[in-house]
């Protein structure tokens, strides 16, 4: 049996291999908008903290992941003409010269001299640079990072340079990208290219070195060779020693890791790992599941989007097909989305796309909606706190604990309220705490069957002043009043027999060993300030 399944794994891989290699030779539009999958076994359900259900499969698949990673390399052998180069899912163009600068033939490095112009100004009325472009292949997109690029002067060569790109051949604008010194001894400059992204196939970025500062006319300045650090993905370069390195995609890279965290009251955060790859996310969510699908010709980078449940944004809406019921959560290049107000029952779906020209098959979750606490009070009526709350709906709810803390920081449990189990209906409940502080914190840690438990939000209690002050002795119970009122009072029997009543100014004292074995409640009022004292007699 071992045999037979490492023959099944080995004709797989085979498979695999062979599909990667088409897929790059052909460089199809489209040939990463979903995973080659070979065979599907659906698995059980996941409990991820709170409720959190990830529906989804095990996945025997092969793909290309085209991360960032090496996309270009532009020679810097020494011509008259223009320099090598090439790419992936790129034609590059090597290094040319402008008008105002001539060949320096005694280098084996790109050597140029004419940089006799005292500023920027000067050199680009005189067309004193270097040129050199990428276009974007059929079927690609592009997405750059960053580049390097090895300058050298003689002493006597340019001082200063700065980059610029343009997408129109510098025929009317063009974009600083950077300025810096040329050094004699020669280094590599590392040039941010993060603001250029997303450009289309047949577009065509033209990069230009404007240089300046030489102190003779055979000053010159060198692009010279170096060994780059980016890894290439899906490709073999066969330049080894460029002058000019490029770092960024040029084909669709599907997010990783997605997964959502347990619920807060009614929300949820909803996480990815961005490839950093044409990272136009977008995640639809519905009550049931999602079923959208777009056609690789939908471009979804105006779309609207909202991350309020209670506020949707249909996918009909933004596509002008596709479900009514199925919404925009989130349309950008981030890694999470926290989705509010989400319903209070039942099991919410959603799906994690990147798109640009075309679409992944989208990463599949969704979650059962937990215990739903809508309210969290608490109140001083008497000589103890009263807490109150409430919740929607409940799932697998074994209990509540009831925490307290002095500082708001440290909490331990007072007490145990059962729950509900299950239900989609309004639930309250009450717990008194008798222990009184002048400032006290609560919270409620709710916890199901399976030991999985959430906190809820922290309220705080400070003590209302006291009206009365009581001293309720083993032999005594006495009564000092703190208002300026006269104060009544009321002894009873459990069964609400009046044993005394009557009123005092300061205070009031009840000789316990005047009355037979039972329970008593004093009951004293003053100015509508009422409080009850409980003791049992037992002797």
């Amino acid at each position: 049996m071992k045999t037979l399944l490492s023959l099944f794994g080995l004709t797989l891989a085979f498979l695999c291999l062979l599909y990667a290699a088409v897929s790059v030779r052909y460089n199809l539009k489209g040939a990463f908008k979903q995973t080659f999958i070979f065979t599907l076994n659906r698995i059980k359900q996941l409990l991820l903290r709170k409720k959190i259900v990830l529906v989804g499969w095990f996945v025997l698949s092969c793909h290309l992941t085209f991360a960032q990673g090496l996309i270009g390399l532009v020679d810097r052998q020494n011509t008259a003409g223009t320099t090598t180069a090439e790419g992936f899912g790129i034609s590059a163009v090597g290094l040319s010269r402008g008008a105002g600068i001539i060949q320096e033939t005694l280098s084996g490095n790109y050597n140029s001299r004419g940089f006799v112009d005292t500023s920027l100004t000067n050199a680009k009325t005189n067309n004193d640079y270097l040129q050199f472009s990428l276009e974007v292949n059929t079927g690609s997109v592009l997405d750059l990072n960053e580049m390097k690029i090895r300058l050298d002067r003689s002493p006597s060569g340019p001082r200063k340079f700065q980059l610029e790109y343009s997408l129109n051949a510098f025929n009317s604008s063009s974009v600083s990208l950077n300025s810096d010194s040329i050094r004699v001894s020669g280094s590599i400059h590392t040039i941010s290219l993060t603001g250029i992204s997303m450009l289309s196939a047949g577009a065509v970025i033209t990069f230009r070195i404007y240089a300046w500062g030489a102190t003779a006319t055979n000053g010159t300045l060198d692009v010279e060779g170096f060994s780059s650090s980016y890894s290439a993905n899906g490709w073999t370069p066969s330049i080894t020693s460029p002058g000019i390195a490029f770092k960024g995609c040029s084909l669709p890279v599907d997010p990783t890791s997605v997964s959502n965290s347990s619920l807060t009251g009614n929300s949820s955060v909803i996480s990815w790992n961005n490839p950093s790859c044409f990272s136009n996310i977008v995640v639809i969510g519905s009550a049931s599941s999602v079923t959208a699908a777009p056609a690789a010709s939908i471009d979804p980078s105006a779309w609207s989007a909202s991350a309020d449940w209670s506020n949707p944004v249909s996918v009909y809406s933004q596509m002008g097909s596709g479900s009514t019921t199925e919404f925009v959560l989130y349309r950008g290049s981030g890694t999470s989305v926290t989705i509010t107000n989400l319903p209070t029952s039942g099991t919410f779906f959603y799906k994690v796309y990147t798109a640009f020209s075309s679409w992944s098959s989208g990463a599949i979750g969704s979650m059962a909606l937990p215990v739903t606490l809508i309210s969290f009070t608490a109140k001083q009526p008497n000589t103890n706190i009263e807490l109150h709350w409430r919740t929607a709906s409940e799932l697998n709810n074994n209990y509540f604990e009831v925490q307290k803390s002095t500082d708001g920081i440290l909490f331990s449990t007072i007490g145990q309220v059962s729950g509900k189990g299950t239900t989609n209906e309004l639930s309250t409940y009450t717990y008194i705490d008798d222990v009184i502080f002048p400032v006290a914190y609560y919270q409620l840690k709710q916890v199901d069957y399976d030991g999985v438990f959430s906190l809820s939000k922290i309220i705080k209690m400070m003590q209302v002043p006291a009206f009365f002050k009581i001293q309720n002795t083993f032999l005594q119970c006495i009564v000092s009043s703190l208002s300026e009122y006269p104060t009544d009072y009321i002894l009873t029997t459990t069964n609400g027999s009046v044993l005394a009543r009557g009123s005092f100014q300061e205070e009031l004292v009840i000789h316990k060993n005047l009355y037979p074995k039972g329970l008593y409640f004093l009951i004293i009022n003053s100015n509508g300030r009422q409080q009850t004292i409980k003791w049992s007699q037992t002797e």
